[in-house]
């Protein structure tokens, strides 16, 4: 019983009282900025029927002159997905110029490059299309390098 009265006065001290006060509305009259357009000079007939024109002198033409670039050059490099060994990962340059005369000394045939993505330096070896030849390849990698990974990579066919 004296549970109950307990449980009766916390479900009162609960209840939800009522908003005190209302909060103001906030209206504003925005048409006044808002541009006016003469519809009678609209034809609906004609706008279907204008040939499409190009803007000049806009960013938009010279947006789309550079991804006409880019679109030639990505159909001049051709590329297939493949795999590389990366060695190492990590910021420290020296490190990594470390690891790359490493490679190139016991693993020249893979041929180690030094690559810097901001912030990182990357040492990666190998340019593998089959995965199980690359996987073979890793296992002996990975001895004398215990946290290089197999990472998938689209690879280009015009590679020096």
């Amino acid at each position: 019983m004296r549970y109950c009265g307990i449980i009766i006065a916390f479900l009162v001290a609960c209840k939800a009282a009522p908003p005190t006060a209302t909060l103001p509305t906030y209206e504003e009259d925005l048409s006044v900025h808002r541009p006016e357009m003469d519809t009678t000079t609209v034809n609906a007939e004609v706008a279907k029927t204008e040939e499409f024109v190009p803007l000049t002198g806009h960013i938009k033409a010279e947006l789309d002159s550079i991804v006409r670039v880019s679109v030639a050059q990505n159909k001049e490099e051709k590329l297939v997905d493949g795999f590389v060994i990366q060695v190492y990962n990590g910021n420290s340059r020296d490190r990594a110029n470390e690891v790359w005369r490493q490679m190139d000394r016991n693993f020249s045939e893979l041929s180690p490059k030094i690559s810097y993505h901001q912030p990182n330096f990357r040492v990666k070896a190998g340019r593998f299309t089959d995965r199980l030849k690359a996987h073979r390849i890793f296992q002996r990698v990975k001895e004398e390098f215990p946290k290089s990974l197999l990472v998938p990579e689209r690879l280009s066919m015009t590679y020096e």
